[in-house]
């Protein structure tokens, strides 16, 4: 009985973290990783507006987004939606919803700060989390969108090659 639970140890596979990570729903995964590179964002833009002061917000804006795209494309990449290859395509894609959310984030800054008089740091804290949705709606849909299967008649066309363009000489 004690060789058969120790020969079944040997052969089963124990989880490991990434097996658990991977396992768990990829919208939980993108929402705890967005947050971890949403505070890392925070806290570069709470110390760079400390270096640059905060009458500089929008340059400060400017560099924490710049700094942290790497850390955030390569975790979204990896360990949210799991894709391979692609790397400048997927990259590109994301630097456009970057793009996007940085614009979205100063427009959002300059109506709390400057319109509602609010302070810079409770603001750009309500910006991130509205910044929090919208991003992985475009990550999921734009950037790290995997090809969709082919459906049954396609499959069947692709078959006979049918589907598939012929090319000139």
């Amino acid at each position: 009985m004690k060789i058969a639970k120790s020969i079944k140890k040997l052969i089963t596979k124990e989880k490991t973290f990434a097996d658990h990570w991977f396992e768990t729903d990829e919208r939980f995964r993108f929402a705890l990783l967005a947050s971890l590179n949403m505070g890392l964002r925070y806290v570069i833009f709470v110390l760079l507006s400390l270096i640059l002061s905060t009458l500089h917000y929008q340059l400060t804006l400017l560099l924490m987004w710049l700094i942290s795209s790497f850390i955030a494309f390569y975790s979204y990449k990896k360990l949210v939606f799991a894709t391979e290859g692609n790397h400048l395509q997927e990259y590109l894609k994301s630097i456009s919803i970057w793009i996007l959310s940085y614009f979205i984030n100063a427009g959002v800054l300059v109506l709390l700060v400057e319109k509602l008089d609010w302070n810079l740091y409770l603001a750009q804290a309500v910006a991130i989390g509205f910044l929090l949705v919208t991003n992985y709606l475009l990550f999921k849909h734009f950037a790290f969108r995997k090809p969709s299967p082919l459906r049954r008649w396609e499959k069947l066309l692709s078959m006979f090659d049918i589907i598939k363009k012929k090319t000139l000489p």
